[in-house]
């Protein structure tokens, strides 16, 4: 074989074995793990393939709802549905597109879209009792919606007390998210403590109770302890990592921090937003604002993962951190580019509206 064509016939294998081993991923995996971005593209080639696949309609229909695309979320979820009915997991998908429908429309449209998305959930225990997230979203459905609507607390306990028999850490941040929303800070506080300290750890719980300390310094070395935990049993969850980069950034441990954004990207090269969430820290709390640059536009080298803070939160950022070093015309030029990417961030107007007197 002539050299060029050699070289060309190994590109072309080295796509296909890319192709193939993409294909051979499973998307409920890989949405699992965070990795929306090659969920959707697994997906999106599984159903080239067949219309009625029911996991990729079902992964996608999840997919689409983190981007807002609220619409094809519905219209996914029901091509699963109509191809299986009796799936716990269509279903759910079903409902958690129609739960994110009622809170995009006004009142009265969100009432319908809440029945329904009641009724999927319903559907998704019916076929698998033991199904966790419908029990969830049943869960909030109950205590949220008012009782013309359906919503009744004492089915909310209910829901929570099946939720945790099966899932002892899901079952006791279910306590602490009611708890914060009766304002019952004792509670919740005892909850995420039991949450915490279960056997064996449970590294979502980890990560959740970490964030619940690293909140207004509520128990900063817990926290730490917590998300370091966290990262060791499942490193490739970005959430650990992203507790640790705001709590070393606050704490100044630059040392630590910067190791623990380059141990993060190691573990997870698609996921940056521990860098995006130490500028923040920075630019919050206002210190060593050129840091803070130089992580932020780390964060904007890569297109962020779907459902990740987007270029246009992390670009109003930036021109906070270039406004503290006294770089004003570089500040107003970034937050007008976020501006351009998205007009509804309200903050960065202000912002913006002041830089320019």
């Amino acid at each position: 074989m002539k050299p060029v064509l050699s070289r060309l016939w190994l590109s072309f294998c080295g796509v296909l074995a890319a192709t193939v081993a993409i294909a051979a991923e499973s998307p409920r995996t890989l949405f699992e793990r965070g990795e929306y971005r090659r969920a959707a593209e697994v997906c999106e080639q599984r159903l080239a393939a067949e219309a009625r696949d029911v996991e990729a309609n079902t992964v996608l229909s999840r997919v689409r709802g983190a981007q807002a695309r609220l619409d094809d979320a519905i219209r996914l979820a029901e091509a699963a549905v109509a191809a299986a009915p009796r799936s716990a997991d269509a279903q759910y998908a079903l409902s958690e597109a129609y739960g994110r429908k009622a809170q995009s429309v006004g009142v009265l449209k969100a009432a319908g879209y809440a029945g329904k998305m009641r009724k999927a959930a319903d559907a998704a225990l019916a076929a698998n009792p033991d199904h966790l997230d419908a029990l969830e979203i049943l869960v909030d459905f109950h205590m949220l919606a008012p009782g013309f609507m359906g919503g009744d607390k004492k089915k909310a306990a209910e829901f929570v007390e099946r939720l945790a028999r099966l899932d002892a850490s899901r079952g006791w941040l279910e306590k602490a998210q009611n708890a914060n929303r009766a304002k019952d800070t004792t509670l919740a506080a005892q909850c995420y403590d039991h949450a915490a300290t279960l056997t064996p750890p449970d590294p979502l719980a980890l990560v959740t109770c970490a964030s619940y300390y690293a909140g207004r310094g509520r128990d900063l070395p817990r926290a730490e302890k917590l998300a370091l935990q966290a990262v060791q049993l499942e490193p490739w969850r970005t959430g650990g990592w992203q507790v640790l980069a705001s709590l070393y950034a606050y704490q100044e441990r630059y040392s630590d921090l910067d190791d623990v954004l380059e141990k993060s990207l190691a573990a997870e090269p698609t996921h940056l937003s521990p860098w995006y969430q130490a500028g923040r820290q920075l630019v919050v709390s206002k210190k060593d604002p050129a840091r803070a640059e130089r992580y932020l536009r780390r964060y904007l080298s890569a297109e962020p993962e779907i459902g990740a803070q987007s270029w246009a939160a992390a670009r109003w950022r930036l021109g906070q951190a270039l406004e503290l070093q006294g770089k004003k015309n570089e500040a107003i030029a970034e937050i007008e580019s976020a501006l351009k990417q998205d007009p509804k961030l309200e903050d960065a107007k202000k912002d913006l509206k002041r830089l320019r007197g």
